[in-house]
């Protein structure tokens, strides 16, 4: 092999390296840090351009890893300010139609965290369109993970919550099928 060849080799091994470093490791590692940054300065926003002005930041960086992350951590730390009672129904809805169209709907997490958000607007709203949403989410969960605990039972206060008996009827049977002693649905069914 010449030189050249093995200088050639040695200057593509360190330029991958360093995109390697760059893409896996900066980018991702600055988008934390703008993340923790949002995060801090969402206790103090007033307006939803503040909100949009702030976490577009952290949505419009560039990086080949952490959207997925970014979107999860948002969406569980909005769920508090969705489901209080003093925070406005305009103010929820904002949130969550901020939030929706970041989250992965092929992601159980995510999906959960939408079905959570429009349970807790649909309890602030009264809006038929706001369970509905809930539930399309929790069904997609379901979907995804048809035996995990947070999916059924979401969907089991989903159910009792607006009284529907059949459906509750339904996912207690299901959740029953796993965990036959649960009191609470058992209870919920001889209702």
């Amino acid at each position: 092999m010449s030189l050249f060849v093995k200088q050639f080799l040695i200057i593509t091994l360190i330029i991958l390296s360093l995109l390697g470093i760059i893409f896996g490791a900066y980018l991702p590692f600055k988008k934390a840090q703008l993340y923790i940054s949002s995060a801090y300065q969402m206790n103090f926003v007033k307006t939803p351009q503040q909100f949009e002005e702030i976490f577009d930041k952290v949505f419009n960086y560039s990086s080949p890893i952490g959207d997925y992350e970014v979107a999860r951590f948002l969406g569980d730390k909005l769920i508090n300010p969705v489901a209080a009672p003093e925070n406005s129904e305009a103010a929820a809805r904002f949130l969550v139609e901020y939030l929706e169209p970041k989250m992965r709907t092929d992601d159980t997490r995510h999906l959960l965290i939408l079905a959570q958000l429009y349970f807790f607007l649909w309890q602030k709203s009264g809006k038929e369109s706001d369970f509905l949403k809930s539930e399309e989410y929790y069904q997609k969960a379901l979907v995804y993970g048809p035996k995990l605990p947070p999916v059924l039972y979401g969907l089991f206060d989903l159910y009792k919550a607006k009284g529907d008996k059949e459906k509750l009827k339904q996912i207690s049977e299901t959740i029953l099928k796993y965990w036959p002693e649960d009191e609470k649905v058992i209870e919920a069914l001889s209702d």
